[in-house]
């Protein structure tokens, strides 16, 4: 029998189930893309927990981070803590244009760290400053010559810093540029550069105003997700229920006999 109704007194349904089976089929698919993320969502807010945690370790050797890749490193060793020994390069400073704190526009600046004993350059960001001018916050900037043990925290970039790129057409110090983009600074210095930023922690020598937002990652984008997929499914079902019943008939019945 390719179909069947129920009864309940006036109220009658008739379904065929082949287009009721599809029609489930067609429903529990949308359900399980609401729980798939449901379950992304979920991975995320471990992923956030594991970042501040990471934050709150004791300081690990950089010279110890193993890098692996952005993918890896990303779950790995954002937010990680490193100490690292050695001195600035005070000569060859990064100005990063177009950099918000607050209300106001400024530099961020990054200064190269040469590791002692290491043959390895850590881009270290030492933090904001609101000074206008390039030439005026380079000569404001403290040289710190000594040698120095720092504590920081790696940024590791997602896929769209990274591959945001500078149109640089002649190297000068201080190197004016919009992004921090490894593979473009990297022959800069020599022989081996640190692939990730190190965000410069509270109290540091050389540290300026702290500017960077915290790392968070977006769950919120997932739970709409879920819930749109769950509406649908309710919808499909319910427009469905409708159309195999007779609702429609008995509410125009009822609409002409008031």
């Amino acid at each position: 029998m390719a179909s069947f109704s129920l009864k309940f007194g006036k109220l009658e349904f008739r379904f065929n189930w082949v287009i009721a089976a599809c029609v489930l089929l067609f429903a529990g698919g949308l359900v399980r893309l609401g729980l798939w993320q449901l379950d992304r969502a979920s991975e995320k807010i471990e992923l956030q927990r594991s970042f501040q945690q990471s934050g709150e370790e004791q300081a690990t050797p950089i010279t110890e981070v193993p890098v692996a890749g952005r993918e890896f490193d990303l779950l790995q060793h954002q937010n990680r803590r490193v100490a690292m020994q050695g001195r600035y390069l005070n000569d060859k400073s990064i100005f990063l244009i177009y950099q918000n704190y607050e209300t106001q526009i400024g530099y961020e600046i990054v200064t190269p760290f040469q590791l002692d004993d290491e043959d390895t350059t850590v881009l270290v960001s030492r933090g904001w400053s609101g000074i206008s001018g390039p030439e005026e916050l380079a000569a404001s900037l403290p040289k710190i010559e000594e040698s120095l043990l720092l504590e920081g925290q790696i940024y590791v970039p997602t896929a769209k810093q990274a591959a945001q790129t500078n149109i640089v057409q002649k190297v000068t110090w201080p190197l004016i540029a919009r992004y921090l983009n490894m593979d473009e600074l990297a022959p800069l210095f020599q022989p081996r550069v640190f692939p990730y930023v190190v965000r410069l922690a509270e109290n540091q020598p050389g540290v300026l105003i702290r500017h960077w937002p915290v790392v968070l990652v977006d769950s919120g984008r997932n739970f709409s997700y879920a819930l749109q997929w769950f509406a649908m499914a309710i919808a499909v079902l319910a427009v469905s229920v409708i159309l195999s019943s007779n609702l429609l008939k008995l509410a125009q019945q009822n609409k002409k006999s008031r």
